[in-house]
């Protein structure tokens, strides 16, 4: 997806937002919001809003001196939401359709991403939120979950690219849940190769237990987003041998819609542009198949 220019306002407040969330001082955002203006004047709208927010959050890592600026607020989403791990699967086991409450579940648990949220968010509230909403009606122009069903019937090696820290916790019910249903799947869940925004590591999977229903890799990006041109040459071979990827989050919608490949977007809709690119709504849940068949 290309970056619009309704994007770019939208940087300048994630720096004011996120600055302030990590103790900045007045100046040093100035700063930041000052370098991000030069760097605009060079970067080409045909990238995707990802690639931008690389700079940005590089210059969060200089100013404020930690390698991981978000490695506490990544701590606690991951406490808070292991602590209903419990209720989310007897959400799902309690279900008539299990599977489908599991991705509803897993598109809903999107909602924790201080990259669409800079300012904070309140996370043991928006859990609370998810386990207490019906989870019902959804567009079905933008929830393909017929297809998405019958696809995992027929895959075999199945990619999960995750997004947000705490919000893994869904996506591993989710993967249990698939599991569950599809014992002849091989799961692979793909992190970030470096520390982005709350953005989930190898580190993080491995503390809210990804590992106990999925092979754990990382793809090498240092993106709120995969960007496959930035990817590790070994991950990018699995991701082409691959027969179903799941692509989840926004971010990675951003870096991955305009690629070509056997892939269902999973996220929730958290910007105006992407309900103007989608035609959905805010707070959508969106499980969506690539338009773009593979080469």
């Amino acid at each position: 997806m290309h970056t619009s220019l309704d994007c770019l306002p939208c940087f300048f407040k994630q720096i004011l937002e996120s600055g302030r969330l990590l103790g900045l001082s007045s100046e040093s955002i100035k700063q930041i919001m000052d370098d991000i203006g030069n760097e605009l004047k060079h970067f080409p709208l045909e990238l995707s809003p990802p690639e931008m927010a690389y700079h940005m959050q590089r210059l969060f890592v200089e100013k404020t001196g930690r390698e991981d600026p978000y490695l506490d607020v990544k701590t606690m989403s991951n406490k808070e939401a292991l602590a209903v791990i419990d209720d989310l699967r007897t959400m799902v086991h309690t279900s008539s359709t299990p599977l489908k409450t599991a991705v509803k579940l897993a598109c809903a648990g999107n909602i924790i991403d201080y990259g669409a949220f800079p300012s904070g968010i309140n996370v043991q509230g928006e859990i609370t939120k998810i386990l207490q909403q019906e989870l019902g009606g959804t567009n079905s122009s933008l929830f393909e979950f017929d297809a998405f069903q019958q696809a995992l019937k027929s895959a075999k090696q199945v990619l999960y690219i995750a997004d947000n820290a705490g919000e893994i916790v869904f996506d591993r019910v989710l993967l249990e849940t698939m599991a569950d249903q599809f014992p002849h799947l091989e799961l692979t869940f793909v992190t970030r190769g470096y520390p982005i925004l709350n953005d989930v590591l190898v580190k993080d999977a491995l503390d809210c237990g990804l590992d106990t229903v999925a092979t754990v890799v990382s793809s090498g990006s240092k993106t709120p987003g995969l960007v496959l041109s930035q990817a590790d040459p070994a991950f990018l071979e699995l991701y082409h041998a691959a027969d179903m990827i799941i692509s989840k989050g926004q971010g990675n919608f951003e870096a991955l819609s305009e690629e070509s490949g056997p892939i269902f977007f999973l996220f929730i809709i958290k910007c105006e542009v992407i309900v103007e690119h989608t035609g959905g709504k805010m707070r959508e849940l969106v499980l969506k198949r690539n338009s773009r068949p593979s080469l």
